[in-house]
């Protein structure tokens, strides 16, 4: 088969292989790679799992060959995981039996500095040049599929399968982002983990994330362009933004991040200003660190396109000065704005709080009797209907943990189209109050409600979101609601 007659546009054997090969696959090795090995027994590459070792004749029982070429079946997936000065040999092995993906679990490469790594990489380029092979890494863990299992982490669990597809350059940060993903209910649908980007790279993973019809947010991790170059990036996020959501953490925007990125990836230093710039024009989202990252893929998992907010005002309901104060200098901060509520929206308001110390104009302090569960749900619906308000926020106290608060909270929020955030209190301190929110987040998670446990956290995070749909309506691109 020719070359050019193979569509690397479609990745549907790399995320949905039959036949699967490991290179140097050992029970004694203490190489990470390994403590893969075990987790193929249960998956259903048990009986298309081939292990590579002339070493040995088993491995975990599996039968072991010497070389790829002695596979008697045509191998879709290979990967690698032997020292370096080897991978050459075995990479000319895999060109020749035609194998179209290789994943390279390896470090060692051009992130070290030294010339003879950028040489390896090159001679790897130079063995693939003109042949039906692509090389996913080196320095990294391969791809992710949430729908039937694959990944490349210790100990990944699997959520129901979403429509969050990830790149990343970083292995660590693929398999913390499955680990928190589990935990914080975040769906995903794709993922790949490539390292340096030697060949296959973010902008062959955008293209495919952004045609794929099961992938509605993407999101990436990236400390370079790797083999691609800055522009064809841009070009492709130009054409991604106005279709999707793509969320990207820079890493190494500092010196001396740049310097750490340098020998995690080999990753060339560039400036944060340029990506702004390029985010800018293109919608893209750029966040800082893990925690955004997180925050802003749940935000618009959940939020977009179903949720599209007309502006950037927030109605605030809470009980207490102090925490509405709090909460609107923080969301005011992050450029959305606090408006007053309608005139008839603050005359109902009086009509259901007492005179007295409470604040019915936006933020809405509730008072004493925002503990009062009927007080607190009918202020919310009148927040609602409020033509002022085009999100909704909910600052919690400890007294509010709780299922049957949630199920009527729930039941108001999914009245409406406008986005609808809970802010719970802080659950670090407190055992007892962690006991509860256990029983309350399985709801919140069955339900797809959003959360978050700071609101600095949350003003952030709406505020991108806020920033991606204004993008889009200056520019004049159809949003739908439709799911």
């Amino acid at each position: 088969m020719a070359p050019e007659d193979f569509n690397f546009d479609k990745f549907d054997t790399l995320f949905h292989p039959q036949h699967i090969a490991f290179i140097g696959a050992s029970e004694k090795s203490r190489f990470g790679a390994m403590l893969y090995l075990p987790a193929f027994k249960n998956s259903k590459w048990a009986e298309t799992f081939y292990p590579v070792n002339p070493k040995y004749e088993k491995v975990l029982g599996w039968k072991c060959y010497s070389s790829v070429l002695d596979i008697p079946f045509p191998v879709d997936t290979t990967y690698i995981s032997v020292k370096t000065k080897y991978i050459p040999a075995v990479l000319k092995e895999c060109v020749q039996k035609e194998i179209p993906w290789v994943v390279i679990f390896a470090s060692g490469f051009s992130e070290t500095g030294d010339s003879s790594g950028l040489k390896l990489e090159q001679e790897l380029k130079q063995i693939i040049k003109g042949t039906n092979t692509r090389i996913i890494g080196p320095n990294c863990l391969g791809p992710y599929n949430a729908t039937e299992g694959m990944s490349f982490t210790f100990s990944a669990k699997n959520n129901t399968p979403g429509s969050i597809s990830f790149m990343s350059q970083s292995g660590g940060h693929m398999s913390q982002l499955l680990d928190v993903g589990y935990k914080r209910d975040l769906r995903f649908r794709y993922g790949v983990s490539f390292g340096n980007q030697l060949d296959l790279n973010c902008v062959d993973f955008l293209k495919h994330f952004r045609s794929d019809s099961t992938t509605h947010v993407i999101s990436a991790y990236l400390e370079s362009f790797g083999s691609a170059t800055g522009y064809d990036f841009f070009l492709e996020l130009k054409k991604t933004g106005k279709i999707k959501p793509v969320i990207i953490w820079k890493g190494g925007y500092t010196k001396d991040g740049s310097r750490a990125a340098f020998s995690h990836t080999g990753a060339i230093v560039s400036d944060l200003k340029l990506w702004r710039s390029m985010a800018k024009q293109t919608g893209a989202i750029i966040v800082k660190d893990n925690e955004e990252f997180w925050n802003a893929m749940k935000t618009f998992e959940l939020l977009f396109p179903k949720y599209i907010p007309d502006g950037r005002n927030v109605g605030i309901i809470t009980p207490g000065g102090g925490s509405s104060v709090n909460t609107t200098d923080l969301f005011s901060s992050h450029y959305l704005k606090i408006p007053e509520l309608t005139l008839e929206s603050q005359k109902k308001i009086s009509e259901v709080l007492p005179y007295e110390n409470v604040n019915v104009r936006n933020p809405i302090d509730l008072g004493a009797s925002g503990f009062v569960l009927e007080i607190f749900l009918k202020c919310i619906e009148i927040v609602i209907e409020d033509t002022n308000i085009d999100i909704i926020v909910i600052p919690l106290w400890p007294h509010f943990i709780s299922s049957h608060i949630f199920k009527n909270m729930i039941k108001i929020q999914k009245s409406t189209s406008k986005p609808f955030v809970f802010c719970m209190p802080s659950i670090a301190d407190s055992s007892e109050l962690a006991q509860r929110f256990s029983s309350v987040k399985k709801i919140l998670h069955e339900e797809r409600v959003l959360y978050f446990f700071s609101l600095r956290d949350a003003a952030r995070s709406i505020s991108l979101y806020c920033d991606y749909i204004e993008f889009l309506k200056s520019h004049d691109y159809n949003i739908s609601n439709e799911q």
